[in-house]
């Protein structure tokens, strides 16, 4: 056996991480791109950007909730005039409890409309690229260990006897530092993206999501908590994942490209008016609720892992195991995501309930 469970490494969650600890290396050749990069690994930048993002879209929420007002003020005076007196107190009564759309006039312009088509493909066909190659990538840095590093190991310590499961490489390549899917193995042997690259540009797009939200507004409706608090917070635990190298954030990849790849195809059948079954919406918001609850859990068990240290050059009579989180800087970002998933689950299972369920009643 290569890992074993055990106990998490008491000095790891003991101690305050680093605040002073080094940005990684850029994995970019381009100038600018090393400039952006370094600029986006700050933590004031995803921390900035949130804030902003979460106070502006509180304020537009007001601005648009005015407008619906007036609207629904305006359809309310309409039914009164055409002379339906207790069909329009009826529906104020029904317009109170679900304000209408106030849509702004570059709503219903084609170029808007031809913009969200494209928004919404762009972002399902990203998700699509990063979900096959972040799969692909640690496919592929299980394939090194397995027929190269593991081998190599053992025979450096004399030990020709040795046995490995599937899942003693899945967590040397997911926790292992030095060949890991974070470092440049892969790519510079197989010239695949790894971690480094790929959770970097997943990164980047939680900023560019937030075009959703804006899309919202635009349409004439509010902005959910949901809805803001998902995106403001997916910016920092992404940006806690990559800048300190954190093995399990390769399960907000995986699991997050996974389901956009789905949730944006589905968007953009409602922009070409095909009508999805309730069905599907229904599996949708489930799965999107079960990436929460086991992605975190996962994240939560490599706490527990234990790796084998094939840096060793020396022969040794037994194997030394090394804890998967291997300091408080990889643990924080666990801690954050944790943090994050919690509220954001219930928030979730509410819009399950008052979307499939209260309907009905």
């Amino acid at each position: 056996m290569l890992m074993k469970f055990g106990f998490p490494d008491v000095d790891v969650w003991s101690s305050l991480p680093k605040l002073d600890t080094p940005i990684p290396p850029s994995p970019f050749k381009s100038e600018a791109l090393c400039k952006f990069y370094n600029f986006t690994m700050k933590g004031s930048t995803p921390l900035s950007i949130a804030i902003i993002y979460f106070t502006s879209i509180h304020y537009m929420n007001e601005v648009v909730r005015k407008r619906q007002l007036r609207k629904r003020q305006a359809n309310e005076e309409k039914s009164r005039n055409g002379g339906g007196g207790a069909s329009g107190a009826s529906g104020g009564a029904t317009l109170s409890k679900s304000l209408p759309a106030a849509p702004w006039p570059i709503a219903r312009t084609f170029p808007f409309k031809l913009f969200v088509l494209l928004h919404n493909i762009f972002l399902c066909i990203y998700s699509i690229w990063t979900f096959i190659g972040i799969t692909t990538a640690i496919a592929s840095t299980m394939d090194i260990f397995r027929f190269d590093l593991i081998p190599k190991f053992f025979q450096n310590i004399n030990n020709e006897n040795y046995t490995f499961a599937k899942l003693d490489v899945f967590f040397q390549s997911i926790c292992d530092s030095r060949y890991g899917i974070f470092s440049r193995l892969i790519t510079s042997s197989k010239g695949l993206h790894n971690l480094e690259i790929l959770g970097y540009w997943f990164y980047i797009s939680k900023f560019y999501e937030v075009l959703d939200t804006i899309v919202i507004l635009v349409k004439g409706r509010p902005s959910s908590l949901l809805q803001s608090y998902h995106h403001a917070g997916a910016m920092m635990c992404m940006w806690a994942g990559v800048r300190y190298q954190s093995p399990p954030i390769w399960i907000f990849v995986v699991f997050n490209s996974f389901i956009h790849s789905l949730m944006y195809f589905y968007f953009t059948l409602s922009c070409l008016h095909i009508r999805v079954p309730t069905l599907a919406k229904k599996i949708l918001t489930s799965l999107q609720i079960t990436q929460f609850v086991v992605g975190g859990s996962i994240a939560i068990l490599h706490c527990f892992v234990w790796i084998s240290d094939l840096s060793l050059g020396d022969k040794i009579e037994e194997i030394r195991l090394i804890s998967c989180i291997a300091s408080p800087n990889q643990a924080l970002p666990i801690l954050i995501n944790v943090a994050y998933l919690t509220p954001l689950t219930a928030l979730f299972a509410i819009f399950y309930v008052e979307s499939y369920f209260k309907k009905k009643t």
